[in-house]
């Protein structure tokens, strides 16, 4: 301690702090460590770095700040949907960690960017690029007709989604999910379920001064967890204290604080509801005849779906193709498409094996997730590349990002008795 009582850092110490808090602020851009307006001593994983005062010590002493306020994107217009990407990266995310620790990417299969770089290289060092990217995720937010709160659905929690959550709930108010969609059972789908604890804010219940047990706070029950048989029975293999049956105090009182969480088998064709928002199920193939769920969600007209998404695919069942070339007919407004790579691969669409999903459906945009980014390329140049596509075909595809927001869709938008129907909507570039 120095003189004033001020805790003192080593100066290599301290300059290593100061570097990876100016380095995240470029990443997400604010500090999230302290309630709105409270000041908090400094914290390494926070994004906003404070005033940093060199001591006569030899030491630099740490001082309290405050953190700007989050720009907190609007919730969507009642009977709206949207959607945040969360992540859109394979299950090593990006920059890859061999990559990075080798100080070079594959031989034979990097894509080099126009300056030289490998991707990962570029990743590495700029940590604003578009070429970072975790594990493929979504998170939707819906607003029903009737108004109310805004509801929360993620899709997939995956090894990464800690740090997405952290990177993108804030930008749009949210602190919580109704539900999470599994895909399947691979590890950058479901590996983050343990900490859906952190999305669940409780509160102790107590009799005679001593804690008997936890309730959610609002009064709402456990969070439902969504997917088909295989993926759910997967979950509990691997999550066994969090899917057994949950010890309760009381009624309504569960006696430890972990994440409490409901399983909701679905089949791989199944309709339903989740939080209020339409959402038709349907499989694919995601290497051999291992099922991936895809997801079509709101209503268009006789049987389309505005959004449909699918995250992780090889093959389309002959049933599926048939189903989706119906809702095609009626009209897509985005798909997003997995893609891994511009090599063929077991389990994943190669670049030119999503273009040809999407030259059959034709959206009126499709979005590209799921990137191996050395082997696809650099964020900004394939799209330039992808670009030509608009011209030549008629086609407007992109890569999506992490952090992507994709505004407003109607929810339920069944063609009315003229046959008028909703515009299409814009994707953020």
């Amino acid at each position: 301690q120095g003189p004033s009582g001020a805790r003192l850092l080593s100066p290599m110490r301290a300059l290593g702090i100061l570097t990876h808090t100016r380095l995240m602020a470029r990443r997400i851009g604010t500090c999230f460590c302290a309630p709105q307006g409270a000041s908090a001593r400094f914290c390494t994983c926070c994004a906003g770095p404070p005033e940093v005062v060199p001591s006569a010590d030899a030491g630099v002493a740490a001082t309290p700040f405050r953190r700007p306020a989050p720009e907190v994107l609007p919730p969507p217009r009642a009977g709206g949907f949207d959607v945040l990407v969360l992540g859109s990266g394979n299950s090593p995310s990006a920059p890859q960690l061999g990559h990075v620790l080798r100080r070079r990417c594959k031989p034979g299969s990097v894509v080099r960017k126009s300056d030289g770089l490998t991707v990962c290289e570029e990743a590495m060092a700029n940590l604003a690029s578009k070429n970072r990217r975790f594990n493929v995720a979504i998170l939707l937010r819906y607003t029903s007709s009737e108004g109310g709160p805004v509801r929360h659905i993620m899709v997939d929690a995956g090894k990464t989604m800690r740090q997405a959550v952290l990177a993108a709930f804030p930008r749009v108010g949210a602190e919580t999910i109704d539900a999470l969609l599994i895909t399947h059972g691979h590890a950058d789908a479901m590996l983050g379920i343990d900490d859906l604890r952190d999305l669940q804010e409780m509160r102790e219940v107590r009799e005679d001064g001593k804690i008997v047990g936890f309730v959610p706070v609002g009064g709402g029950g456990p969070m439902q967890i969504i997917s088909n048989r295989d993926t759910l029975e997967r979950v509990k293999e691997t999550f066994p204290y969090l899917c057994g049956d949950v010890e309760m105090a009381r009624p309504g009182v569960v006696l430890r604080r972990t994440a409490w969480l409901e399983l909701k088998e679905v089949s791989d064709n199944d309709a339903l509801s989740v939080a209020g928002l339409p959402v038709r199920l349907f499989p694919v193939w995601h290497g051999g005849t291992y099922i991936s769920l895809g997801f079509a969600f709101g209503r268009k007209g006789d049987g389309g779906h505005p959004f449909v998404y699918i995250s992780d695919v090889k093959e389309l069942p002959p049933a599926t193709m048939v189903w989706l070339e119906q809702v095609a007919q009626v009209g897509i407004e985005v798909l997003m498409v997995d893609c891994l790579s511009r090599r063929t691969h077991t389990s994943h669409f190669s670049l030119d094996e999503s273009l040809d999903l999407i030259r059959r459906l034709r959206p009126a945009r499709a979005l590209l997730t799921g990137f191996c980014s050395c082997d696809v390329g650099d964020h900004d140049e394939v799209n330039a590349e992808l670009a030509a596509l608009r011209a030549s075909e008629g086609l407007d595809v992109q890569l999506a990002y992490d952090g992507m927001h994709i505004p407003e869709f109607a929810a339920d938008n069944c063609a009315s008795e003229d046959g008028a129907s909703e515009r299409p909507r814009k994707v953020s570039r």
